[in-house]
């Protein structure tokens, strides 16, 4: 499959985040519900998306990292949510929530509409054949979340990040990487970030933004695979901009 772009992503990455969490959503929501890392944060977003009217949820993948039943209205936007059967959506999906197929890099939503944008384990997933394209990936998906929030809306991520000394060993595996994994794991290639880039990033955009690490638990997930924490230097944070 050629890499040619798709607004930023490649499309091998493009086809292969939707053909993993098209094939694998009932093992991933598995995983999500139990494994400890994942009960803490959906303890987290959970308070933080209480009271929220209207939500967005970027990258959504068939799962809810949070207690649905607390937000207003939720719109969730993934690639494939389009393709799934209405047996699936009735046993996974909440009856606040419409779903839209698109991408977080060209949300199909217009101006203003928002007042939360959420975006939970997604960067990571924005990648290109090598560090750079993913990361404009990444800013462009930023641009769009901003886009789309109302005034004073809030912008919540929480994302897998890696320390600055993993992520120069990262950058180069990139390449390689995203030429052979396919063949050794059917889990899309991804590329975690520091998680000061991400804040740097929002900074740029207002000066309301807070970043609070999430502690892991015991156990998490890393390409799919379910591996004791103390493994990876990954590290869930939480990154919050409000819209000025």
């Amino acid at each position: 499959m050629k890499n040619e772009p798709h607004n930023g992503q490649s499309n091998a990455s493009v086809a292969a985040n939707v053909s993993y969490f098209l094939e694998h959503l009932s093992e991933y929501r598995d995983s999500v519900q139990n494994i400890d890392t994942y009960k803490t944060l959906h303890q987290f977003i959970s308070k933080e998306v209480a009271g929220v009217g209207e939500l967005l949820d970027i990258g959504n993948g068939g799962v809810f990292d949070y207690d649905t039943s607390q937000v207003q209205s939720i719109t969730a936007v993934d690639l494939f949510l389009g393709e799934l059967p209405p047996d699936v959506v009735a046993k996974y999906f909440p009856h606040n929530c419409r779903l839209i197929q698109g991408s977080a890099l060209a949300l199909p939503e217009r101006d203003g509409r928002f007042d939360m944008a959420l975006m939970v384990m997604l960067i990571h997933h924005l990648t290109s054949t090598d560090w750079r394209s993913s990361w404009k990936n990444a800013h462009l998906a930023l641009d769009e979340a901003w886009r789309v929030l109302k005034p004073g809306g809030r912008l919540l991520i929480v994302e897998s990040c890696v320390p600055w000394w993993f992520f120069r060993f990262e950058k180069p595996a990139l390449w390689f990487l995203s030429r052979c994994v396919k063949s050794i794991f059917s889990h899309p290639i991804t590329l975690q970030f520091p998680a000061s880039m991400i804040k740097t990033a929002l900074e740029k955009k207002t000066s309301k933004v807070k970043i609070t690490e999430i502690p892991k638990g015991k156990f998490i997930l890393q390409l799919g695979f379910q591996i004791p924490s103390f493994l990876t230097p990954a590290v869930p944070f939480a990154f919050e901009a409000i819209k000025e």
